[in-house]
């Protein structure tokens, strides 16, 4: 609010609006972060879609058993939560669509076999897969086809608006005219395995409700070379081949943390997100004193 309305309320406020004290709200949010469920003790042994255009060097480290260096942090499991809701919500919206049927959070997997070399196995899980009615006539999107994979992403501002200077001119593709490339990747690797030619990525603004829908059509050929340079990984992991970092991160001056920009000589770097968010920063960046286990 602005401060001439503050003023007018401030006085109320000072009676009847308390503060608490950092140490009780701190007390308070580690019963409500305390996660649902007991970690895992299972070791990480198949892929998934969504590592479609990961880092092949933390993909090296997840795929043979290499714990994680840095846990998921309470913010982290929030931002899942109102993931997962907004998920919740657009399947409840698709099961209206009349004439379809939509079957929601639908897994499966894509196996590979090759003489003289280790099994490839990635696991996924779409978001929904829409099947026409038998009595059914009507095409969505103008689209002959009887079945689409649905994923859902939610998403923020910056990555989902596009951004244009004061000329008009866009300097940054948002997810609202162009599909994210991860999110495309990871719709391919599903229709892939499910053998469907047609998908549909639908976004939806966790900041204002906005959303776009992108319609994807299965290109075998690059789904395939997904999967190949993935079982590549896997199969250089087994032998002891992890690759160099392939992004560009800035350690502080204490190494305890990544910083988003570093500037030198008066130009500035920015760490790569991937590394602000990787589960290995600290064993790949050294940070934090890390050390290897013997």
């Amino acid at each position: 609010m602005k401060p001439d309305e503050y003023n007018k309320i401030k006085e109320l406020y000072s009676k009847n609006v308390i503060t608490p004290l950092k140490r009780d709200t701190n007390h308070l949010f580690k019963y409500l972060n305390t996660p649902e469920r007991l970690p895992s003790n299972r070791k990480r042994r198949v892929f998934y879609a969504s590592d479609a255009t990961k880092c092949e060097r933390s993909l090296g480290w997840a795929v043979t058993g290499i714990p994680k260096s840095n846990k998921v942090s309470d913010k982290s499991y929030k931002i899942f939560a109102l993931g997962d809701a907004i998920h919740e919500l657009l399947s409840d919206r698709y099961r209206k669509i009349t004439g379809w049927k939509f079957y929601e959070e639908h897994p499966g997997e894509i196996c590979q076999t090759e003489e003289d070399k280790p099994d490839f196995l990635l696991n996924y899980r779409v978001d929904g897969i829409m099947i026409r009615e038998d009595w059914e006539t009507n095409d969505l999107f103008g689209i002959d086809t009887d079945t689409f994979v649905c994923e859902f992403k939610s998403i923020g501002d910056f990555p989902y608006s596009t951004g244009r200077n004061r000329n008009r001119k866009v300097y940054w593709h948002g997810a609202e005219d162009v599909p994210k490339y991860d999110h495309f990747a990871q719709l391919q690797m599903g229709m892939l395995g499910e053998g469907i030619e047609w998908g549909i990525l639908h976004y939806q603004n966790k900041n204002n409700s906005e959303e776009a829908i992108h319609i994807i059509k299965l290109d075998r050929e690059f789904a395939t070379s997904l999967v190949n340079k993935l079982w590549k990984i896997g199969v250089d992991a087994q032998n002891g081949i992890i690759v160099d970092q392939p992004f560009k991160a800035y350690p502080n001056r204490t190494s305890t943390d990544l910083m988003k920009t570093k500037t030198v000589n008066g130009e500035t770097s920015r760490t790569d997100w991937q590394c602000i968010y990787c589960d290995y920063r600290d064993k790949c960046w050294k940070l934090n004193k890390f050390k290897e286990e013997e």
